[in-house]
């Protein structure tokens, strides 16, 4: 699938429906049981830059950046449901890290498909640490 990236605007309308339905779409533990439009405004609002993967003129995923006391941190790596388990957020994750160029971290909980994700991609996987009833790890990429 020959995904694109470009940075979205939460300003534009278009955009902004197509994350609430992204996050709406989302794992209740992703999204922190928030709605869609809630946890665009709480999450990916403060976001310095906000990507979005395209396909055939449309939104298939998102991921947000923000600088905090520990570097960049990648907040809300999310797909559309009908196209996960393609390799969207790989290849989003691939082109969003070549255009900003800059270590960045991701904490999330521990599992099979973030770990494989993350490993494949080059991070390097902290140690576990167990919050808010899950085992949660933080992932650097220099």
């Amino acid at each position: 699938m020959p995904v694109t990236v470009e940075q979205l605007s939460l300003d534009n309308p278009d955009h902004y429906s197509d994350l609430v339905k992204i996050y709406a779409d989302s794992p209740g533990w992703m999204v922190r049981d928030l709605s869609g439009e809630d946890f665009v405004e709480q999450w990916m609002r403060p976001c310095e830059q906000v990507w979005g993967a395209w396909f055939n003129g449309r939104i298939l995923g998102s991921v947000g950046i923000r600088s905090t006391n520990d570097g960049l941190q990648v907040i809300g790596l999310g797909v559309r449901k009908t196209t996960r388990r393609r390799g969207v957020a790989f290849r989003m994750m691939e082109l969003v890290l070549q255009e900003i160029d800059r270590p960045v971290y991701i904490d999330t909980r521990q599992q099979p498909t973030t770990d494989g994700l993350f490993d494949k991609l080059g991070f390097k996987k902290g140690e576990p640490e167990a919050r808010d009833n899950a085992t949660w790890v933080r992932w650097v990429k220099q």
